[in-house]
């Protein structure tokens, strides 16, 4: 019998955004694309964990408010 084995990675930094579009304009925008390291999902992205803070400051910049979970 084969054993299967789960991986859970605790305090990873993603973004998810509302939708897919929202995430192409950020991926898109010199200010803050290079805070994103990988598309994970239409609307999910794992980011650069030294740039969260300039990214958070970039969407409120936007106008959006961005709500920031931590463990």
């Amino acid at each position: 019998m084969t054993s299967k084995t789960a991986v859970i990675h605790d305090n990873i930094p993603i973004i998810e955004t509302a939708n897919a579009a929202e995430l192409d304009h950020l991926l898109a925008d010199p200010a803050v694309g290079g805070a994103i390291v990988r598309r994970l999902a239409p609307t999910v992205a794992l980011i650069d964990p030294a740039k969260i803070e300039l990214l958070t400051a970039r969407l409120l910049k936007l106008g959006h408010l961005p709500r920031v979970v931590a463990k």
